[in-house]
């Protein structure tokens, strides 16, 4: 297991309270975006790092004739999808299939699927050219893949500097935030669909768009505390953890409601794999 799985593995109940909604209309969009696909006769979906479930319940309840697989490398975050899943109703979840895997090693033959999706994974993964070689190896010639990842940049958020004025008060360092994305994902939306072509895919296109969200004090404190950096809060004593969350809060609310703003760029892409193979 990776640091990073063992993390998702410890942070899955907080990813899906505090981080899963906040970017969940953003990953839905991918529905129109694979719209074209679906109508054109894909039928087996593969949904790389599926988190909540999300978008996997949400395929199967537009399109009632496409199955989906949902592979993550975290048990906690399949067991939270697992569960989100389970209010679905019988004919939508019998449709949808769990399966713990990394994205750079997906336990599939070749030409498995008509369609893989991704949202928001391939900044997570050790190597993002392997995981997008994996997707293509696991499509049929002619399928399609399409991909939702952060682009660099984004407008100033400056709860995140008040967090660092904060932990520096009570002697933790600061996380030094210096903007949205990092530095290796993609500057554009053609460098995003670039990407995809240097692993071999075709007809390869992509488009910008925006996350936006707007925190409360309460909510970005949750967002901190159960996820994002969830590691060092659980490391604090409960007497220093209730100090420094009294002294964060009350400076939050001191902030403009814009000071709460989250504005991230992002981009879809897609693309295609040659009917050659």
């Amino acid at each position: 297991m990776t640091d990073q799985e063992a993390r998702y593995d410890r942070i899955a109940e907080g990813y899906a309270a505090c981080w899963s909604p906040i970017h969940r209309a953003r990953t839905l969009g991918l529905l129109d975006v694979i719209a074209p696909f679906v109508e054109d006769g894909a039928r087996r979906l593969l949904d790389v790092g599926c988190g909540t479930g999300a978008f996997a319940a949400a395929v199967v309840a537009r399109w009632p004739d496409v199955r989906v697989t949902g592979v993550d490398p975290s048990s906690g975050m399949l067991d939270v999808a697992d569960r989100e899943l389970a209010a679905l109703p019988e004919h939508q979840r019998d449709r949808i299939e769990l399966v713990q895997a990394s994205a750079e090693r997906l336990p599939f033959e070749d030409g498995s699927f008509d369609l893989v999706a991704t949202s928001f994974v391939l900044q997570l993964v050790p190597s993002r050219f392997r995981a997008v070689g994996e997707a293509r190896r696991v499509l049929r010639p002619g399928g399609w893949i399409a991909t939702l990842t952060w682009l660099r940049g984004g407008e100033p958020f400056e709860a995140d500097a008040v967090y660092d004025e904060v932990l520096e008060r009570h002697g933790y360092e600061p996380r030094g935030h210096g903007g949205g994305g990092d530095a290796d994902d993609p500057g554009s939306p053609e460098a995003a669909a670039a990407r995809l072509r240097r692993a071999g895919f075709e007809a390869a296109s992509a488009r910008g768009d925006w996350l936006d969200h707007q925190f409360g004090p309460e909510s970005f404190l949750a967002f901190l505390a159960r996820f994002d950096d969830e590691d060092l809060f659980a490391t604090m004593s409960r007497e220093t953890r209730a100090t420094i969350e009294q002294d964060l809060l009350e400076t939050l609310r001191l902030l403009p409601s814009r000071g709460l703003r989250l504005r991230l760029p992002v981009a879809y892409a897609t693309a295609r794999r040659s009917a050659r193979g």
